[in-house]
C-alpha cells in the first residue's frame, strides 16, 4: 500500500493553500536513522494568521527555524501549528527509534515538548540559522544540515530494523487493530515489544497503531468516504469503537471533522 506522505496534516487541501511542503531522503549512511528531512515555506502577509493542526509521525524531529530552532518531542496528542507573517523551516524527521540511538536519549524524555537545540549540538545556533537560511536552494541546505548530523552518527543498531518492520507491518495491514496481532505476525512476546517501543521510540504499539489508523481516517474522510464503510474498511469490528479512538485523537468526531472539512474547501 502506498502511503500518502502528506497524512496527518490535518485538512491537507486546505493548508496547501497556506504553506508550500518538500520532502528529500537524506543521503550515504545517514538514511539508516533519517526517515526524511521536510522543508516548508509560509508568506501570509497582509492575510489572518492560519492554524494547522497535525498528528505527528511517530519520530523525533529537528527543527530549524530562526530564531527557534529546536528538538521536538513526539506529540503524542494532536499539535497546533501558528503560521503568520512569513517564515521557513528546514525540519530532520528521524526514523521511528533512531533518535534514542543516535544520542542515547530516552524518547519519551521528548514527549509533548521540545528542547533547546544547543542541548544536543554544541553549536552556536545564530549562526547556522543565520547561514543555513542565508541558502537558497534547498539541496545546500540539506547538505549543511548533513554535515552537523554525520559528526555525531553512530553505529547501526539493528534494533532500529526490527522496529522499523514492525511499524511498516502495521502501516501496510490494515487487520492489524490490536497489540495481540503484532505479536502473532512477527513471533516477538508482548512483553519485549512493549519494552522495545519505550526504549527506543517512547509510544506504546497501542498508541503506534491507533496513530496510524487515525492518519488514514483523516485522509480517507477528506476524500469523501463514506462514513458507514469507514470503520470497516480501517480494520475495526464496530463504528463505536473507531470513532472513540477518532475523537480522542482529533478532538471531533469523524462526522464533525468531515463537515469541517467541507466547510473549510467552501470557502
Amino acid at each position: 500500500m502506498e502511503r500518502n506522505p502528506n497524512q496527518g496534516i490535518l485538512h491537507f487541501n486546505t493548508g496547501k493553500t497556506k504553506f508550500s511542503i518538500s520532502r528529500y531522503p537524506s543521503s550515504g549512511e545517514l538514511g539508516f536513522w533519517i526517515q526524511h528531512y521536510w522543508l516548508i515555506a509560509w508568506d501570509l502577509r497582509g492575510q489572518e494568521p492560519y492554524t494547522q493542526e497535525v498528528l505527528q509521525h511517530p519520530g523525533v524531529n529537528i527543527v530549524f527555524e530562526q530564531g527557534n530552532s529546536r528538538i521536538s518531542g513526539i506529540d503524542r496528542r494532536k499539535s497546533v501549528n501558528l503560521l503568520q507573517e512569513e517564515g521557513q523551516i528546514v525540519g530532520v524527521l528521524f526514523r521511528p527509534g533512531a533518535f534514542y540511538s543516535f544520542f542515547k536519549t530516552p524518547a519519551a524524555t521528548l514527549n509533548d515538548h521540545t528542547a533547546p537545540l544547543s542541548d544536543y549540538f554544541p553549536i552556536d545556533c545564530r549562526t547556522f540559522e543565520e547561514e543555513l537560511f542565508s541558502l537558497e536552494d534547498h539541496g545546500k541546505r540539506i547538505e549543511m544540515v548533513e554535515r552537523l548530523l554525520v559528526q555525531w552518527m553512530p553505529d547501526r543498531d539493528e534494533t532500529i530494523v526490527i522496529l522499523n518492520d514492525v511499524i511498516n507491518g502495521i502501516v501496510k495491514d490494515r487487520e492489524i487493530t490490536q497489540v495481540e496481532h503484532v505479536v502473532e505476525r512477527f513471533g516477538m512476546t508482548k512483553r519485549t515489544l512493549q519494552r522495545l517501543f519505550r526504549q527506543y521510540i517512547g509510544v506504546s504499539p497501542k498508541w503506534m497503531i491507533q496513530r496510524y489508523r487515525m492518519h488514514e481516517a483523516g485522509e480517507l474522510i477528506e476524500q469523501g468516504l463514506d462514513l458507514a464503510h469507514l470503520a470497516m474498511d480501517l480494520g475495526y469490528t464496530d463504528q463505536a469503537h473507531f470513532s472513540k479512538d477518532f475523537k480522542a485523537a482529533v478532538g471531533k468526531s469523524p462526522r464533525e471533522y468531515a463537515k469541517n472539512n467541507r466547510t473549510l474547501l467552501r470557502e
